[in-house]
């Protein structure tokens, strides 16, 4: 009976500390995933002087967020991970300037789940009202995720 009290405390002690060892791999392997970092796209509309006039040239755009820096006022219209669909999503806004792909670097996991979903769909369609809208939404997320937490 002694023996096997010991037993059932040995695994009981195994199973408390295995389970203590496993967190701590779990958390830094989430930690280590979640800040790697990977390239992305946005496709740049244009970087204007003053916000008056980045507003009247942005006019016909459907769907377009802007940020300030030290350069001027940077209009985007569209985010990828995949440059080849590039061409694609220009086209749903029938753009005919070039569009200039600053590539950044991104470490929120959220956005970028998001962005694989959303590329996944535009690479399997040509309707150009899905595009529009898919590249609607990414853009909502990436003011929301990553814009909003550079403040």
């Amino acid at each position: 009976m002694k023996n096997i009290k010991l037993v059932l405390i040995a695994i009981l002690i195994g199973v408390v500390i295995g389970k203590y060892i496993f967190n701590q791999y779990k958390e830094d392997s989430i930690n280590t995933i979640s800040n790697e970092e990977k390239e992305i796209y946005l496709m740049q509309y244009g970087v204007y002087k003053n916000e008056n006039n980045m507003t009247k040239n942005c006019e016909n755009l459907k769907n377009y967020f802007y940020f300030q820096d030290n350069d001027g006022y940077h209009v985007i219209i569209g985010i990828t991970k995949n440059i080849d669909l590039k061409n694609k999503i220009v086209d749903s806004y029938e753009i005919k300037e070039n569009i200039y792909m600053k590539k950044v670097k991104i470490n929120n996991q959220e956005f970028l789940e998001s962005l694989n979903q959303y590329d996944l769909l535009i690479s399997n369609t040509n309707d150009k009202n899905l595009i529009l809208t898919s590249e609607k939404q990414i853009l909502s997320k990436y003011e929301e995720l990553i814009l909003s937490n550079e403040i």
